[in-house]
């Protein structure tokens, strides 16, 4: 028991006398989950990980069209007894995104029928996706699961593509299905057939 203490106080030792550059670096390169568990080792790392300068980065990482010169006013740096800093508005941010995916989630389910969903559902449900200013990140974290129905994930990828201009060949690694090969045929005929669909309802818009 006491060789343990001696453990714990000589790590604490060392991790105090570790350059706060250096720490930070460190910091930088991980994902939230992993900052979030590092946060947990220790007092050192729990007081580090809350740092305002690693939230602020991972806050524009992840919703890279906020408005940040609006969004950071509303970020309160003083008053402790309310929420504060830029790790408590990317939680809150990251619940409202949740909730709007949600939202999308439970519009195709209700509008599946016999696991199929008409043009119109589907691409209401991208519209949705887009009045909601879902980044990439919050579509590739509730969307891109391969829990959730394949549709989902097709509205996720056609919303990536479209209105975030995000490369295809970004978003294959979340589908992992067992014949992968006949997965990527499903997505292009997929891709090619909602296409078409947009070209012929733009045209008819216009009165071609």
């Amino acid at each position: 028991m006491g060789e343990t203490r001696r453990e714990m106080k000589q790590s604490e030792s060392l991790q105090a006398s570790l350059p706060e550059d250096i720490a930070l670096k460190i910091a930088s390169f991980l994902p939230v989950g992993d900052l979030c568990a590092l946060g947990s080792c220790s007092r050192f790392w729990r007081e580090f990980c809350g740092s305002d300068v690693l939230w602020e980065s991972l806050t524009r990482q992840r919703w890279p069209s906020l408005n940040f010169s609006t969004e950071s006013s509303s970020v309160d740096h003083g008053d402790s007894s309310s929420l504060e800093g830029w790790r408590d508005f990317y939680v809150k941010r990251h619940t409202e995104m949740a909730e709007r995916a949600m939202s999308v989630v439970q519009h195709v389910e209700q509008c599946l029928f016999s696991d199929s969903l008409e043009i119109r559902d589907y691409l209401k449900a991208i519209e949705l996706l887009n009045s909601m200013r879902l980044g990439f990140k919050d579509v590739e974290m509730f969307l891109f699961r391969a829990e959730v129905n394949v549709l989902l994930n097709l509205v996720g990828l056609h919303y990536c593509m479209h209105w975030l201009e995000v490369p295809v060949s970004s978003c294959y690694f979340w589908a992992p299905r067992k014949d992968a090969q006949n997965c990527q045929m499903g997505i292009l005929l997929s891709i090619t057939v909602v296409e078409q669909t947009v070209m012929f309802q733009h045209c008819c818009t216009r009165g071609v």
